[in-house]
């Protein structure tokens, strides 16, 4: 059996696949926003994660202030749609703090005991963010159902003008966090919540002119069934997303026939057995496979060339920058293996 670790140690030093903290975007097919070394001595990439910073606590700054104002908007003009236009912002507030806090811990190193670093936080975070979202969704449905049925003393004017800031608020978060050149995914991500939350101040805003200008107050608990549905169809792919990435189940955009059906097409491999596709974190897809080579090949150096040629395929064409091979001669003896 021809191991491949020495020689990956050797020809992917600049990639550092040990640790997966000193990638760039040519080795491993994502952006710099994932360099987790934190060591690299460059002082653009610390500007960088210094400007990554101060938009997300601008933001968040806007929103956890706002935050308690339309919570307390909501109570005193008795509006469910003030409410759950907070749910939603609160929501915003956790998910800036979630890109905080990854910022920050993407750019300590792997350790031996940690040997991804602390890469998953995203994912646990934003699982944590999901199901919060769940709860959030049932109590706004719950309460809107139940208003249905009993008419509200609703302060129109009042909560149109709470839900015209809140608007104001989103605004101003999403022109902080808005970049056409940014290819963070935390900042990304953090912009596309508060584009969302928008939509649902929007909802506030024509709730409050309708309470206001007729006095039909029915329309509160509506607009707060509509924003809970926004809430559900944002928070719940997120959800199984980060389920199916705990589970290390195959990315949703890579094609688990298509590439072992690539692999297979080289030259000298005749099968490809223990294929596991997964993702390490958002961005950051890995794999690992069984190699089984002609044996006039496998005898040979030029077992290093199908390495070689494999390994940039997989970069180039799925962007699977982080793989691990290795390579078996024809009628060797596998041991069994429970997976």
């Amino acid at each position: 059996m021809v191991q491949t670790s020495l020689l990956e140690s050797r020809h992917n030093m600049t990639q550092d696949c040990n640790s997966h903290k000193h990638s760039d975007k040519s080795a491993h097919g994502h952006d710099p926003s994932h360099n987790h070394s934190g060591g690299h001595g460059h002082g653009h990439v610390h500007d960088h994660s210094r400007s990554t910073k101060s938009k997300l606590w601008i933001a968040l700054l806007i929103n956890a202030v706002f935050l308690f104002v339309e919570v307390a908007g909501g109570i005193i003009t008795g509006s469910l749609a003030l409410l759950a236009d907070a749910g939603h912002m609160f929501t915003d507030v956790a998910a800036l703090v979630l890109a905080l806090v990854v910022t920050t811990l993407a750019e300590r190193p792997a350790t031996p005991k940690r040997t991804y670093g602390l890469l998953r936080a995203e994912v646990l975070g934003a699982f944590v963010n999901g199901a919060s979202l769940m709860i959030v969704v049932v109590i706004v449905f719950r309460e809107a159902l139940h208003r249905l049925h009993e008419v509200q003393n609703i302060n129109g004017p009042g909560m149109l003008i709470i839900a015209v800031l809140g608007l104001l608020a989103n605004v101003i978060s999403a022109w902080v966090l808005f970049d056409k050149n940014e290819n963070n995914v935390n900042i990304h991500a953090a912009f596309l919540h508060m584009a969302a939350d928008a939509l649902g101040s929007v909802g506030a805003i024509t709730a409050g002119l309708v309470i206001w200008l007729t006095g039909w107050s029915m329309i509160d608990p509506i607009v707060s069934i509509l924003i809970g549905a926004l809430i559900f169809w944002g928070s719940f792919p997120l959800l199984i997303r980060t389920i199916n990435i705990l589970l290390e189940a195959t990315p949703e955009h890579i094609d688990y026939d298509e590439v072992q059906g690539a692999l297979l097409e080289i030259g000298h491999i005749v099968e490809v057995h223990d294929l596991h596709i997964w993702t390490i974190t958002s961005g950051i897809p890995s794999l690992s496979a069984h190699i089984t080579l002609e044996s006039d090949c496998s005898d040979s150096t030029h077992w290093q060339e199908c390495l070689h040629e494999a390994q940039h395929m997989l970069n180039d064409r799925f962007g699977i920058g982080h793989s691990t091979l290795q390579f078996e001669p024809e009628g060797y003896e596998r041991t069994e293996r429970v997976i």
